[in-house]
């Protein structure tokens, strides 16, 4: 039984190395490297699992308009200039948000929706009423 187990500890270890080494930056073909490009700065200190998942994406990416391509890549961007605390917040965030029933899902896209045919003066104020109303109520929570 425990001879059994350090073979399969032995054959994912060798499977995991040769998995990670086809993911190295030289080694993606020209497509990968296009649509990635806005991650080739960091790809080498990306762990496997996010490795996968963005070049699972690229398979797609030839498909989508120039301007979805243009959106993917300003994602992968943003993505990439925040620091390991604010994507671990985003990361908790979207998953949150997933666990949110679909109708209140719904609700909450049409008034992000809403939100963003805004001004740019509107947002703020928005921005600055929404900071009050989440204060007024830990007060109110408080005491």
């Amino acid at each position: 039984m425990a001879a059994g187990r350090i073979v399969l500890f032995a054959f994912l270890s060798v499977f995991t190395s040769l998995a990670l080494a086809g993911n190295e930056w030289r080694e993606l073909s020209r497509e990968q490297q296009r649509a990635l490009s806005p991650l080739a700065g960091q790809w080498q200190s990306l762990d496997a699992r996010s490795r996968d998942r963005w070049l699972r994406m690229t398979d797609r990416f030839d498909q989508l308009t120039p301007e979805e391509q243009s959106r993917v890549q300003g994602r992968m961007r943003n993505w990439s200039s925040l620091s390991p605390n604010e994507r671990a917040k985003a990361v908790d965030q979207y998953r949150a948000l997933r666990r949110i029933p679909p109708e209140q899902r719904e609700a909450l896209q049409q008034r992000w929706q809403e939100y963003q045919e805004l001004s740019p003066e509107a947002r703020e104020r928005a921005r600055k009423d929404s900071r009050k109303d989440r204060k007024s109520k830990k007060d109110k929570d408080r005491n």
